[in-house]
């Protein structure tokens, strides 16, 4: 667990090593135990080396010793100290922490006991402020003349300082000493250090000690000084730390740095015996330990032995006197250690493992509970497959352990326990690292590791359910993948049966039935077939166009066109000459106007069909209205064609000529019929009969009449000069005219059309109106 701690450390200030700041946490306080180790003083160590942006590996030191040093209060000494350093404000001896002992040179040789050194610590500065010892009993107070400043603070790299101390100590009637002591500050680099125990962003603090000795012994009455070598202290000093990571202490003999102390903060040692660890173990049987360390230890270096961790069994009774070591392993980290209990190890319900370390040497604590040895083998966990352990996505294999009686079972996957999977066997269905956990009364067991690999599936949807077309349309089909993997094979099915050369995620068609795509990982060999998509077809409907009637007919008349099919839900779009008739969509059509007329039909489906065959329809115009003239007791109508004669509205039998000669009175009309049998009838013509035959002497007779166009002319008097003829039609329009000649003369309305005209005849003076009937 430390290994890792330590690393995350290193990894953490290798990237985000910084420069710090040492202030008044870093200085030790009241109620701190601050632990360090002492290691082996290599003279290979390299103290040197330091400026801006360091990085400084003393990962490789050996532990030779190790140290706690308490702090205190200054009201927990004795009555006379707490006096003399009292935490006030105005007191010169002012100390607010004080520890036990003292650094007075020679202090072995003096009759004092029980001593302490005072400190004061605010932030802006940390200093010594003197020392206490009991001289024959009696509490001595030996505080500084000038108090020795250890820091100025803060701290920051390129800082420099200096401080002059001194005290002086009388043992009456026996020896006087003094020392004084000159001390320069030079912070001399920042970086990063490694030590045993991890990894930290520090300032480096150079310090130098230039220490004085005066000595006077009463009872020979000599006296005389004694300078001391020049001491050095390299420092780093890190944040949170009230103890500097690492302090290595040299003394100059002969101007060379002899290296007299090296100094690490480290944790407390301790070993710990960690879960699992089966409360029932078997004589002879062999499991694995798991312990966890705290502290550090030694890698081993010459003369320095690496550290070895030893797993230890007491008796029955839990005593550790005839420890029996039952396994072990070369390390300084946290781990594991693979024991044995000795076969011969007496049954009992007592027993206690611990865990020693040999460099330094440390003695572990307990697993914390009762151990039942029993005699028995251990049970062994093997796990086999029954198939391929590397499958496709649905299919599975089956793990199985050796089966025995009194075993139980328990799988795991990725070293996690499967909740309710304590058979022997195992169907797998997904991926992961399977191991199977065998329990006896003589423990546990774990099996090695079975490696199962699932390859997904090339999972492909198609982009709609179903899928329509008019017959003869085709569709385009579409896989969407959904599974994101790469080298994948396509082959399209339709109704089950594959369809050559349809090798891709799509698919157009215009055959209908239903397809599925088989997409396959070409990598993996797995396939997946899609849900069905069904594509229907549907069907055109034929346009046909049946007359309910004649398709020729007079103004005013119409046929009915019927192009119903069997479909109820289909609609009609009718057409003439090709133009669309609005709002023509039913499945007939009254048709009137002249042309061409054709439909289309679309069913409920949407399908449409082609447009039908043309039906023609023809809507003849009446003949021009019949005009009714009299000639004596004559009528005559206009116009060509059969005529119909009529009376007060009533048909007059057989009076089907172009002229009708009556002796009734009444309200004539006459009925034209031309060649497509369209009829007009004119306006009625009121005759009055007289009873009396006109005769007119000297008119002149023009026969016949009605004819073809060829009239005859005759005047009773003879033609006279000057005399004209004029031919208007019915509208008065004048259509011919010339001289009369002869005592007869013609006329030809042949080029004329068919109906009545006026001929005015001027002879003699006299006019004379002649009414025509051209056939």
């Amino acid at each position: 667990m430390k290994q890792l701690y330590t690393l995350l450390l290193a990894l953490c200030f290798t990237t985000a090593g910084a420069q710090v700041t040492i202030g008044l946490n870093e200085m030790p306080a009241a109620g701190d135990d601050l632990y360090r180790s002492r290691a082996f003083a290599s003279p290979g160590l390299d103290y040197t080396t330091t400026g801006p942006a360091q990085t400084w590996d003393f990962s490789g030191l050996n532990i030779t010793a190790d140290e706690t040093r308490s702090y205190a209060s200054v009201g927990s000494t004795n009555f006379v100290y707490a006096l003399i350093y009292a935490d006030l404000a105005f007191n010169p001896n002012r100390a607010n922490h004080v520890t036990d002992g003292v650094d007075i040179p020679f202090n072995q040789l003096l009759p004092i006991t029980n001593p302490y050194t005072f400190f004061f610590r605010s932030s802006s500065q940390y200093k010594k402020v003197g020392y206490g010892a009991e001289i024959a009993g009696i509490p001595v107070p030996i505080t500084f003349t000038q108090q020795d400043i250890i820091y100025q603070l803060p701290l920051n790299y390129g800082d420099q300082s200096f401080s002059s101390s001194n005290y002086q100590l009388s043992i009456p009637n026996l020896a006087f000493y003094g020392y004084s002591q000159d001390r320069t500050n030079d912070v001399d680099g920042w970086g990063t250090i490694t030590t045993p125990a991890g990894t930290f962003d520090a300032l480096r603090v150079h310090t130098t000690l230039a220490g004085r000795d005066s000595i006077n012994l009463d009872t020979l009455g000599l006296g005389f000084a004694i300078p001391r070598p020049l001491v050095h202290e390299y420092k780093w000093l890190s944040p949170g730390k009230r103890v500097p990571v690492l302090q290595i202490n040299t003394t100059e003999l002969f101007g060379l740095q002899v290296i007299t102390d090296v100094w690490f903060w480290d944790e407390p040692r301790s070993i710990d015996v960690v879960a699992p660890l089966a409360s029932t173990l078997c004589a002879g049987g062999e499991y694995t330990l798991t312990y966890d360390e705290t502290g550090s230890y030694n890698v081993g270096s010459f003369l320095i032995q690496a550290n070895t961790f030893t797993a230890e069994l007491s008796d029955a009774n839990g005593d550790f006197t005839n420890a029996v070591a039952i396994g072990d392993v070369t390390t300084t980290q946290s781990g594991t250690i693979t024991i044995t209990i000795p076969a011969n190890t007496p049954p009992g319900t007592g027993y206690r493992i611990r865990v020693n370390a040999s460099s330094p040497a440390t003695t572990g604590n307990d697993n914390g509970f009762a151990i039942t040895v029993v005699p028995g083998t251990p049970p062994v966990a093997n796990a086999t497959a029954g198939g391929p352990t590397s499958f496709c996505d649905g299919a599975s294999v089956t793990l199985s352990a050796d089966q025995d009686p009194g075993y139980t079972y328990q799988w795991l996957l990725d070293g996690n326990v499967i909740n309710g999977a304590t058979a022997p066997d195992l169907q797998v269905v997904a991926g992961g690292a399977y191991a199977v956990v065998v329990t006896n009364t003589c423990g546990n067991d774990q099996s090695a590791d079975v490696a199962v690999t699932v390859d997904p599936l090339p999972v492909h949807v198609l982009d709609q359910a179903s899928y329509f077309a008019c017959q003869g349309d085709s569709v385009t089909i579409a896989g969407v993948d959904q599974s994101g993997l790469d080298d994948l094979a396509y082959q399209w099915n339709l109704d089950g049966n594959v369809l050559a050369g349809a090798t891709t995620s799509t698919i157009a068609t215009d055959v209908p039935g239903i397809y599925t795509l088989v997409v396959t990982d070409t990598l993996t060999g797995c396939f997946y077939t899609t849900a069905d998509g069904v594509f229907q077809a549907g069907a055109v409907p034929t346009a046909t166009i049946t007359a309910l009637g004649d398709t020729s007919f007079c103004a005013g008349g119409s046929v009915v066109l019927d192009a119903a099919v069997a479909d109820p839900l289909a609609t009609y779009a009718w057409s003439l000459d090709g133009n669309a008739i609005s709002g023509a969509t039913s499945a007939t059509l009254t048709a009137d106007p002249t042309g061409l007329y054709t439909v289309v039909v679309t069913s409920d489906e949407g399908c449409s069909s082609d447009p039908s065959a043309a039906v023609e329809v023809t809507e003849n115009p009446a003949p021009p209205q019949p005009v009714i003239t009299q000639g004596a007791d004559t009528l005559y109508a206009s116009g060509s064609g059969s005529f119909a004669w009529s009376l007060f509205g009533n048909p007059i039998p057989g009076a089907t000529d172009p002229f009708i000669e009556t002796a009734t009175s009444g309200d004539y009309t006459v009925t034209l019929t031309d060649a497509n049998g369209c009829t007009s009838t004119s306006a009625p013509y009121t005759y009055i009969a007289t009873g009396l035959t006109p005769v007119v002497s000297g008119a002149p007779a023009v026969f016949p009449n009605p004819s073809e166009g060829l009239f005859t002319i005759r005047l009773p008097q003879g033609p006279s000069a000057g005399d004209q003829y004029r031919v208007l039609d019915v509208t008065g329009k004048l259509v011919m005219q010339g001289s009369l000649s002869g005592p007869e003369s013609t006329i030809d309305l042949g080029a004329q059309d068919t109906g009545v005209y006026f001929l005015q005849l001027l002879s003699n003076g006299t006019t004379h109106t002649v009414r025509l009937v051209r056939r």
